[in-house]
C-alpha cells in the first residue's frame, strides 16, 4: 500500500457549486511515495511521572481543626493555594515537593498527602491518520480538547446535503442513519463524486477504533442527503426537498458543504422552515470564489455561513469573504474518509479536503456536540455561542473574512475561551493623507499584512504625462500556501477622481497542470495631470501575505480612460488597524471632496463596537472648510476593544453617494479596573462574597482569595475560593469565632490585573443561659445570650434568632428575633409547655460573620395533684387516692407508689384518661399511718414529676 498526496493549484479550478477541492489518496505507481507509518499509542504509563514541583495535595483527618490546619501549613513553610475537595487543600511551598511530601506525611494532622501530578488529555484518539494528517487542522479548532469535555453527540443526528455517501466505507460503520436521494429517490444516496463521503466523514467518521480518521463528533450520528449529482452540481429545488426532508427525519444539524450565487426565496424558505419550525442548526460553506459575491445559502441570516483557514489561522486566498460570514474554521488538507475503489486491495479511501466545503463540516460536528450538551439550545443560541466564544483573527472585531472569528470548540463546550490569533497591524499608509511617496522610476515594495489591507502610494508630476501603474505580487504558490496575492490596484487624481484600474485574479488554469509558481502582475496605463497621483494597493482575494509585492510607476504608456471608481476618502483617523489608542480619542474622517453637511450627522456616520455590533452614542459635527466629519463619543471608550467607523447614506455635495464606509481601530490595552462592588456578609460557618465585574471586553477571569486573619491576602498568599467568571461565591466550611479576609482582582486574557479590593469579616462570639433547666408545666423561664465580637466589642440592634425545638424533634422552629443591647445581650421570658433545646443564632452581617450558640435544654415536669379520701379508715376499709396530671397524657400511665422501709416502691399503675385523670383504691393490710404518691415517668415531652405525699391513718 501507498500514500500519495496529488496537490492541485485550486484557485485554477473554476468557480463551481461545489466549495472544495478533492486531493484523493491514491494506491500504487511508479512515482508512489512510502506509506507513512501508524502514529505509536501515546501510553502515560511508560513515562516517567510528572509533578508540580513545590506543591503536595493534603488532605486533612476530620478532627483537624482549622488551627491544627494552619499549624501544618506553618511547620512545612507552605501557603494554601486551593481547596480541592472537602478537607484537601494544595500546599506550596519553597521547598522540593518531595521533601514536603514527606513532612506531610508525617504531620499527625494530616490523613492522606500526594504530590501533585500532571495528567495530558485522554481524548487523543488512536485513529491511523490522525497524529499525522488530522492532528493540526483539529487543533485549529481546539477539538482535541473539547472532546475532553464532551464526546458524545447522543441522538443529534447531523444531516449532510452533498453527494450522498460511499455507505459500506469501514470508518463508517455503525455511523450512519438513513437517507434519501433527492437527485433520484428511487436510488439510495450513492456518492458517485467523492464530495459527500468526505464532508460526511469529517462530521462522523469513527473515532477512536485504530484506524482511518477521527470525525470531529466522534461518535456521531450522520444522515447522508443526495441533493448533488455525481458531476458535483445540483439545483435548489433537490437542495430545498433535501433540507426538508432531512427535519421531517429527525435532523438536529443540517451541513450544506455546497453553494453559490443567486438569492432563490424557495431555498430561502427551506432554510427557514428548517431553522424557525425545525429549530435545525443549519451550516454552510462561505464559497471558494476568493472574493465578496454573496454566496447562497451561506449568505441567509438564519444559516451559520464558514469561512476556511489555514491549519495555523489564516484565512485562505480562495475563501469568499463579506459581511455574511459568520465564523471560520480551517479547511486546507482535511484528510477525511473517500469512496472506496472496488476491487483495488492497494486502494486508501481516504483524501485531503481543501476548501471553505471542509471547513463547514468541522463546525457542523462541534454544533452537534453542543446539541447533545445542552439538548434546550435554539439554532439562535447555538450560533451566538458559537460567534462570541471564537478566538479573534485578522483584523480586530467582527470582520468580513473570519466573521466573529476562528471556531473554539472547546470554549463552545464549555471550557475556556482561548487566545486569540495575531491580528492586523497599522502601516501607516491606510489612506491617501498617509500615502507613501514614490518617484517615477523608482521601484518601492510593500505588503499584505493583513485581510483587507489597502496600501496607498503618491507620485508627484511637473506637467501632464502618461504614467503605467505595475504591481506585482510574490512567487505564487500554487502548491500548499493557500495564501498568495492577486495584485488589484486603482489610480486616481489629486482630487482622488479615479484614472485607472487593473486586476490580476487567479488564472483558470488546467488541475492537471500542477501548481504555478510565476507571480501576477496588474498593470494599469493612465493619463495622469500635473500635481499628486494617488496609487491604492489591494489583494483581489481575502487572504494576507506578509511576503513582499513590489510597485514601479514609470513615465510610459499612452494613458488610459477613467476604469474604475472614484475615492471618497483623504483621511481616517485613527488609522485602520491602529492599536493603543487612547479611549478618549475623538474619530474624525476628512472627505476628499465637498459632503452634503446634512448627510454627515449622527445616524449615519457612527462609531460601531465591531465585537459586538453595538453602535456607540456620539455626535457627529461637519466641518465645510476641512470637509472633515467629527464623531465625539458621549463617554470614554472601553479600553481594548475594536471600533468601527462606519457611514452609511453619505452623499457628496453634487448628490454622489458614497459606499459604505469601514475602518478599524483597537483602543489602548489598560490594566483591568477593580470590581466596581466587593461584598462580603457572613454567616454561620460560612461567608458569601458577591461582586460586580467592571466592562472588560478581554476578561479572563475574576479571582477571589481568603486569608484568615485582619491581613487581606495577595495573589500568592491565602486560600483560593474562586476564580471564574461569575458574580458571587458561598465559601463554606469555616471557624467559628475567627476573622476572615477577602481579597477579589480582575484578570484579563493578557495576563494584567486589576488593583486589589478586599473586604474583612470579624469574628464573632456569643453564649446562651437560662434562669431554671427544671421547670414545672406553667412555670417561666428566662433565656439570657450575648453576642461580641471575638475583641470583646459589642454591637447594639444586632439581630438574634431564638430557636427551639422539642427534645424529640430534630428541626428547629425560629421562636422570635431579638435586638441586642448595648452590652450585646439579649434576654427573652417564656413558658415552655414541653421539654425544649433553645440556641440562639446571629446571622452575621456585612461586617461581621455569623455565629451560634451552644444547645441548652429546659426541663419541663407536668404538674400532678393527689387527693386521698377518706384519710383516716378502719382496718379491712378502702380508700380512694385521685387526682390530674397536666397536661394531659392520654394512655399514659401513672404508678402509686408506697413508703417503707424508708423506700418508695411501686404497688400499682394505671393509664391517664383523656382529661388526664387518675384513681386508685387502697385497702392497707394493717393498722397504722402509711404515705403514698403518684410517680410520672419521663417521657419525650416532659420531665419526670411526682405528686404530693398523702398519709391514711388505719385504726
Amino acid at each position: 500500500m501507498s500514500f500519495r498526496p496529488v496537490h492541485l493549484a485550486f484557485l485554477g479550478v473554476p468557480a463551481a457549486l461545489i466549495a472544495a477541492t478533492l486531493v484523493a489518496v491514491t494506491g500504487p505507481s511508479s512515482t508512489a511515495a512510502p506509506e507513512p507509518h501508524k502514529p505509536a499509542f501515546r501510553s502515560h504509563t511508560a513515562a516517567k511521572p510528572e509533578f508540580e514541583p513545590n506543591s503536595v495535595l493534603v488532605k486533612f483527618k476530620k478532627k483537624a481543626n482549622t488551627a491544627a490546619r494552619n499549624a501544618t501549613a506553618s511547620k512545612l513553610r507552605a501557603t494554601a493555594d486551593k481547596s480541592v475537595v472537602a478537607d484537601v487543600v494544595k500546599l506550596t511551598g519553597d521547598a522540593p515537593a518531595a521533601d514536603l511530601l514527606k513532612k506531610a506525611k508525617a504531620d499527625p494532622a494530616v490523613e492522606l498527602a500526594s504530590l501533585n501530578y500532571r495528567r495530558y488529555a485522554s481524548a487523543t484518539p488512536n485513529d491511523y491518520y490522525y497524529s499525522n494528517y488530522q492532528r493540526a487542522n483539529l487543533t485549529g479548532a481546539r477539538v482535541p480538547e473539547a472532546w475532553d469535555l464532551s464526546k458524545s453527540t447522543g441522538n443529534q443526528v447531523v444531516a449532510v446535503l452533498d453527494t450522498g455517501v460511499d455507505a459500506g466505507h469501514p470508518d463508517l460503520a455503525g455511523r450512519l442513519v438513513p437517507g434519501f436521494n433527492a437527485t433520484s429517490p428511487n436510488r439510495g444516496p450513492i456518492d458517485g463524486d467523492g464530495h459527500g463521503t468526505m464532508t460526511l466523514g469529517i462530521i462522523a467518521a469513527a473515532a477512536n477504533n485504530g484506524s482511518g480518521v477521527a470525525g470531529v463528533g466522534w461518535n456521531a450520528k450522520a444522515m447522508p442527503v443526495k441533493v448533488l449529482a455525481d458531476d458535483g452540481t445540483g439545483y435548489d429545488a433537490d437542495i430545498a426537498e433535501g433540507i426538508d426532508w432531512a427535519v421531517a427525519h429527525g435532523a438536529k444539524v443540517i451541513n450544506l458543504s455546497l453553494g453559490g450565487p443567486g438569492d432563490n426565496p424557495v431555498l430561502h424558505d427551506a432554510v427557514k422552515r428548517a431553522v424557525n419550525v425545525g429549530n435545525v442548526v443549519v451550516i454552510a460553506a462561505a464559497g471558494n470564489d476568493g472574493n465578496n459575491v454573496y454566496q447562497y445559502p451561506a449568505a441567509y441570516p438564519e444559516v451559520i455561513a464558514v469561512g476556511a483557514t489555514t491549519a495555523n489561522g489564516t484565512l485562505t486566498d480562495f475563501s469568499s469573504f463579506g459581511s455574511w460570514v459568520d465564523v471560520a474554521a480551517p479547511g486546507t488538507d482535511v484528510l477525511s474518509t473517500y469512496p472506496r475503489v472496488p476491487g483495488d486491495p492497494d486502494d486508501i479511501p481516504y483524501a485531503f479536503c481543501t476548501g471553505t466545503s471542509c471547513s463547514s463540516p468541522i463546525v457542523a460536528g462541534i454544533a452537534a456536540l453542543m446539541r447533545n450538551k445542552w439538548p434546550s439550545l435554539t439554532t439562535t443560541e447555538v450560533a451566538r455561542r458559537l460567534k462570541v466564544l471564537s478566538r479573534d483573527a485578522g483584523p480586530r472585531g467582527t470582520d468580513p473574512f473570519y466573521g466573529a472569528g476562528i471556531v473554539d470548540a472547546y470554549a463552545a463546550l464549555g471550557g475556556k475561551v482561548g487566545a486569540d490569533f495575531a491580528g492586523g497591524a497599522a502601516d501607516g499608509n491606510d489612506q491617501p493623507a498617509r500615502a507613501v511617496r514614490v518617484s517615477a522610476g523608482t521601484p518601492a515594495t510593500g505588503a499584505i499584512n493583513t485581510e483587507g489591507d489597502v496600501d496607498w502610494y503618491a507620485v508627484d508630476s511637473a506637467a501632464a504625462r502618461n504614467l503605467r501603474v505595475s504591481v506585482t505580487g510574490p512567487t505564487f504558490n500554487g502548491d500548499e500556501s493557500w495564501t498568495n496575492v492577486g495584485p488589484e490596484i486603482d489610480v486616481y487624481d489629486a482630487g482622488l477622481k479615479s484614472l485607472g484600474h487593473a486586476v490580476n485574479a487567479f488564472p483558470e488554469i488546467d488541475p492537471k497542470a500542477g501548481p504555478i509558481w510565476a507571480p501576477l502582475t496588474a498593470t494599469a496605463d493612465v493619463s495622469a495631470a500635473a500635481g499628486t497621483t494617488y496609487v491604492a494597493v489591494r489583494n483581489n482575494n481575502g487572504s494576507r501575505d506578509s511576503r513582499p509585492y513590489s510597485i514601479s510607476i514609470t513615465e510610459a504608456g499612452a494613458g488610459g480612460a477613467d476604469t474604475g471608481d472614484d475615492y471618497p476618502i483623504l483621511d481616517i483617523s485613527p488609522a485602520t488597524y491602529a492599536a493603543g489608542v487612547a479611549n478618549t480619542v475623538v474619530p474624525k474622517v476628512t472627505f476628499a471632496r465637498a459632503m452634503d453637511a446634512s448627510t454627515v450627522v449622527t445616524n449615519r456616520l457612527r462609531l460601531q463596537n465591531a465585537k459586538t455590533g453595538a453602535f456607540v452614542p456620539t455626535v457627529v459635527s461637519y466641518d465645510a472648510a476641512t470637509r472633515t466629519g467629527t464623531i465625539t463619543p458621549s463617554a470614554p471608550l472601553l479600553e481594548n476593544t475594536t471600533y468601527r467607523i462606519t457611514g452609511e447614506a453619505l452623499h457628496e455635495e453634487n448628490g454622489a453617494s458614497l459606499p459604505v464606509l469601514d475602518s478599524v481601530f483597537t483602543t489602548v490595552n489598560l490594566a483591568p479596573q477593580k470590581l466596581t462592588t466587593f461584598t462580603a456578609t457572613g454567616a454561620y460557618k460560612a461567608a458569601t462574597v458577591a461582586w460586580t465585574i467592571p466592562a472588560t471586553p478581554d476578561l479572563d477571569q475574576v479571582i477571589i482569595r481568603q486569608n484568615v486573619g485582619g491581613r487581606a491576602p495577595t495573589l500568592t498568599t491565602g486560600t483560593l475560593v474562586y476564580a471564574g467568571t461569575g458574580s458571587s461565591v458561598k465559601v463554606t466550611g469555616l471557624a467559628l469565632a475567627t476573622t476572615y479576609t477577602y481579597a477579589g482582582w480582575v484578570k484579563d486574557r493578557g495576563g494584567k490585573v486589576s488593583p486589589v479590593s478586599a473586604k474583612a469579616l470579624s469574628g464573632v462570639k456569643s453564649g446562651i443561659r437560662t434562669t431554671s433547666t427544671l421547670v414545672n408545666y406553667g412555670g417561666a423561664i428566662t433565656l439570657k445570650g450575648s453576642v461580641l465580637r471575638i475583641d470583646n466589642v459589642a454591637f447594639a440592634g444586632l439581630p438574634v434568632h431564638l430557636y427551639g425545638r422539642p427534645k424529640n424533634v430534630s428541626t428547629l422552629k425560629l421562636i422570635t428575633t431579638l435586638k441586642t443591647s448595648s452590652t450585646g445581650s439579649v434576654s427573652y421570658t417564656l413558658k415552655p409547655g414541653v421539654s425544649t433545646v433553645y440556641t440562639m443564632v446571629f446571622p452575621g452581617n456585612a461586617d461581621l460573620m455569623g455565629t451560634r450558640t451552644a444547645d441548652i435544654t429546659v426541663n419541663v415536669a407536668p404538674t400532678i395533684t393527689s387527693v386521698l379520701s377518706p384519710t383516716a379508715i378502719r382496718l379491712g376499709q378502702a380508700t380512694r387516692f385521685s387526682g390530674v396530671v397536666t397536661p394531659r397524657h392520654y394512655g399514659t400511665p401513672v404508678y402509686l407508689q408506697f413508703y417503707s422501709a424508708k423506700t418508695w416502691r411501686t404497688i400499682a399503675s394505671v393509664k391517664l384518661s383523656t382529661t388526664g385523670a387518675y384513681a386508685f383504691g387502697i385497702k392497707p393490710a394493717a393498722r397504722g399511718s402509711f404515705a403514698y404518691r403518684a410517680l410520672f415517668t419521663a417521657d419525650a415531652d416532659n420531665a419526670q414529676a411526682l405528686s404530693p405525699m398523702r398519709i391514711v391513718n388505719v385504726s
